[in-house]
């Protein structure tokens, strides 16, 4: 499989509104980091074997993604689909989404993120291997180094999909894959900017540290705590929206 289309969650059967899912799982991929700008992807017909799905299916989910401007198609020699630089929602339009998220929906997606990344960082402190944790010290540098909440964003979801992937547990990755997308999307782009890019970096070192030492208990807990801090400052910021009736 390529790099990225095992980790996207797999869909059944055929029907109407399977292009959608397929277009919104291929967006997906790139919200998270698992395609960049410039990114060709693999031939139609493989990739459709790849996510599970018809030809016909992946050319209409494709149209979708070209009419969004997400990716583009080039002719001839070396022509193929490449993906485009497409930024997310504007910070005021995610504000307005927080807005309208539920304090128990937000608790809801905070306690599945927790959970599944805990584990997944469990079970990769037990089986990492080889270069495993100088991959994830690679991806830490790469968040370290990224210059907007976009390309932190996309670095800090690609680090926590990472330990799914250290973990050898394809379906705890693609939970990641989706999980991720939705509290990324929410935390870099609504007041997670400043104060909280060192305090990512620090929980980014330790639960590496925790990996590399083989502490199952350490990475488990470093990696539930860094969510569930995420998930508390989207509480503040959801109630002192709905005080103040932002839109």
């Amino acid at each position: 499989m390529s790099s990225f289309a095992a980790y996207l969650r797999p869909s059944a059967g055929d029907g109407p509104g399977l292009p959608h899912n397929v277009a919104r799982q291929l967006e997906t991929a790139i919200d998270v980091g698992l395609l960049s700008h410039g990114d060709r992807l693999p031939p139609e017909s493989e990739l459709a074997a790849e996510l599970g799905v018809s030809t016909g299916t992946l050319r209409q989910a494709l149209e979708t993604l070209r009419q969004r401007g997400v990716i583009e198609t080039r002719r001839g020699r070396g022509g193929g689909s490449f993906v485009r630089a497409v930024s997310k929602q504007a910070p005021e339009a995610v504000r307005h989404e927080l807005r309208e998220w539920g304090a128990d929906s937000l608790r809801d997606l905070g306690d599945a993120c927790a959970t599944v990344i805990g584990g997944a960082a469990r079970l990769a402190a037990q089986r990492a291997a080889g270069d495993d944790v100088e991959r994830l010290r690679s991806l830490a540098q790469q968040f370290r180094a990224a210059d907007t909440a976009d390309e932190r964003r996309r670095a800090d979801s690609r680090f926590h999909i990472e330990i799914g992937v250290i973990a050898h547990s394809v379906r705890l990755t693609q939970s990641i894959v989706q999980l991720h997308d939705e509290l990324a999307s929410l935390f870099w782009m609504v007041g997670g900017e400043a104060e909280h890019h060192p305090v990512t970096e620090s929980a980014h070192a330790e639960l590496v540290a925790a990996i590399e030492a083989a502490d199952a208990e350490a990475a488990r807990a470093a990696a539930m705590q860094n969510v569930e801090r995420r998930v508390q400052h989207l509480l503040d910021l959801h109630l002192d929206l709905v005080v103040r009736g932002e839109s």
